[in-house]
């Protein structure tokens, strides 16, 4: 099913800005996405087979690879082959790219990355022809112009099988885009945040059945308070808020965001005027913002619903002991929830706005990874032809071996969470509050709705006005002057 999902993401191209207005992202759309294969002569062609002949005459493809978010799979480069079937597929990937092009790909392992890409190309050297990092630690080096600018670069196809359109789309601005997140680097997937549940306490409760209601397009916000307020109690019986009782929800300090972006909301829109003209509108001010925000905080400021980890650190192993119902992380940590849990989880995408929303969206994280080209590569069509290869290969092999068998083989338990993570994975949403980091929006939003709920926003938007419009600003014109 997933892969019939990818094959029709070119809908998704318009994802982005279709959730600025609110409305339901397009059913089908005619593209040439939707043909996975050519024919000739009755012979089916496959995207490996149509890659271009090239010999590059034994290059050095040399990848850099951040490593900060090291509890989440990154499959970049494999030395040798384990048994392991991701380890192995990169492997086999890597080689079938060397032995396609006659290039050699060497891989660095880094926590520092964009200061290397920094002084490698002031310096003029082409150290590095890929490189991987989180989306908010390349915002201040791409807007510096130490990237190449990856639309201008012939050989990468854009392909939405192969290259994520919600991505390419968030990122482009004014026709410029510089960094973007596709099949090679599974990153793109264990970054996007998920709902868990628990499924004996939706037996024990008789609550409905999550699955059913994300099926019927009910699973709103409203039915997952409605839910949370059934399960929670004071399970212990001390009269006292603490471990031991049962909860609506625990999560960390981040995820009140991940909630909002399931309504279709976003704090920071991206808009492209009739000029045909990209801008930056703050949307903290918005009627269904608010609206979205107090119903969002009505049920996580709940001490008595909710649990925000990073406050009661105890509340932590609450879900894996079964005292909480839901439970809200990146999908990377679903490996970990497996070896912690004794008993069956679900996985759903986060609830919708109300009935009509009509499609369910799912916020990326930040701190995800995507790959960029330092402006010092002397030859940017051998690198995009290069990357383009690995991401057709990943599209074929890797993308499956990662979600089918990490995921639906070995931590899936259910046919129903094997088409949970289909709509999960299928419209992710990047919210420039947190990618752009450096406006400082989503950390005041944060703060203050943490301590007030959804009442100051008005306020705290016009506080914030002017300061985010020259950031806004900032950032359009350093991207227009990179050449």
């Amino acid at each position: 099913m997933l892969r019939k999902l990818i094959a029709a993401a070119l809908a998704v191209l318009i994802f982005a800005s279709v959730l600025a207005c609110g409305e339901k992202p397009a059913d089908t759309v005619e593209t040439t996405a939707q043909t996975a294969a050519e024919t000739t002569a009755g012979e089916e062609i496959t995207p490996l087979d149509a890659l271009p002949e090239n010999d590059f005459g034994g290059y050095e493809f040399r990848i850099l690879g951040d490593t900060n978010s090291n509890w989440w799979i990154i499959s970049l480069d494999a030395e040798d082959l384990d048994g392991e079937i991701i380890n192995d597929t990169v492997y086999e990937r890597n080689r079938f790219v060397e032995n396609k092009y006659n290039v050699v790909i060497s891989s660095q392992e880094t926590t520092n990355a964009m200061p290397q890409v920094e002084k490698s190309v002031n310096a003029g050297s082409a150290d590095y022809d890929m490189v991987w990092e989180r989306i908010n630690a390349m915002v201040k080096t791409a807007q510096n112009g130490f990237f190449r600018q990856l639309n201008a670069i012939d050989s990468i196809s854009f392909d939405p099988r192969f290259w994520d359109p919600n991505s390419a789309e968030a990122f482009n601005i004014n026709g410029r885009l510089f960094f973007v997140c596709n099949d090679i680097n599974v990153h793109c997937f264990e970054g996007c945040s998920a709902m868990y549940f628990s499924k004996t306490l939706i037996d024990t409760l008789g609550l409905e059945n999550p699955y059913e209601l994300v099926r019927s397009e009910k699973w709103t916000l409203a039915k997952m308070g409605e839910m949370m307020r059934a399960a929670a109690a004071d399970t212990n019986g001390d009269g006292v808020r603490n471990e031991g009782d049962t909860f609506g929800l625990v999560t960390g300090i981040g995820q009140y965001l991940s909630l909002v972006s399931g309504t279709g909301e976003q704090l920071v829109h991206k808009e492209t005027g009739s000029d045909g003209k990209d801008s930056f509108r703050l949307n903290l001010d918005s009627a269904k913002m608010i609206e979205v925000t107090g119903i969002v905080c009505d049920l996580l400021n709940d001490k008595n619903l909710s649990v925000i980890v990073n406050d009661d650190n105890w509340g932590y192993n609450s879900f894996f002991s079964d005292h909480s119902l839901f439970y809200i992380m990146q999908l990377g940590s679903i490996i970990m929830m497996r070896e912690n849990m004794e008993t069956d989880f679900g996985v759903l995408p986060f609830p919708m706005y109300d009935e009509n929303q009509g499609y369910y969206a799912n916020g990326m994280e930040a701190t995800a990874q995507a790959m960029c080209i330092p402006a010092s590569v002397q030859d940017a069509e051998l690198v995009g032809a290069v990357s383009e290869a690995m991401a057709v290969y990943s599209d074929a092999y890797l993308t499956d071996a990662y979600y089918d068998t990490t995921l639906k083989g070995k931590i899936a338990r259910d046919e129903d969470t094997v088409e949970m993570l289909d709509i999960l994975t299928a419209n992710r949403v990047f919210d420039y509050s947190t990618c752009y980091s450096n406006w400082d929006v989503y950390t005041k939003y944060h703060t203050s709705i943490q301590k007030n709920g959804a009442e100051e926003l008005a306020s705290l938007q016009a506080k914030l006005i002017e300061s985010f419009n020259k950031n806004a600003e900032a950032t359009i014109e350093a991207y227009s002057q990179i050449g």
